[in-house]
């Protein structure tokens, strides 16, 4: 079971490592590079990258939202918000494994997760 879960891990890593170039600043990549594979590393380069994405979620969010009508906008809203709940219970089954690997994992999830909303509203402008 615990091999099932490191490998699980592992492979999560490389498709966010794949992710990374097209998804996240080049600070992150630099950062995790120089993380060393230290676990508290790794957790501040990712808090610093989910705060910068989370920070282009929003700005994302606010411009599509002055672009669309106001039906429209209380859609959005909605969206948003059930995808929220979407992110935060995903990502926090992640953290259920237990152990560091599983912190480190759930953390990536919330910065993935949060990345990819990000790409998906800006491409959403103009429609």
């Amino acid at each position: 079971m615990m091999k099932r879960s490191i490998a699980a891990a592992l492979c999560l890593g490389a498709v966010s490592m794949a992710q990374a170039d097209e998804l996240y600043t080049g600070r992150y990549g630099s950062c995790m590079a120089e993380s060393g594979g230290v676990t508290i590393n790794m957790m501040n380069c990712i808090s610093e990258e989910i705060r910068t994405q989370d920070a282009r979620l929003n700005g994302a969010y606010q411009k599509l939202r002055s672009e669309i009508a106001e039906e429209r906008r209380q859609e959005l809203l909605a969206a948003q918000r059930l995808w929220i709940q979407y992110r935060d219970a995903n990502c926090q089954f992640y953290a259920t494994a237990g152990g560091t690997l599983a912190m480190v994992a759930s953390n990536e999830c919330v910065l993935r997760e949060t990345a990819e909303r990000a790409q998906e509203l800006e491409n959403l402008r103009g429609w």
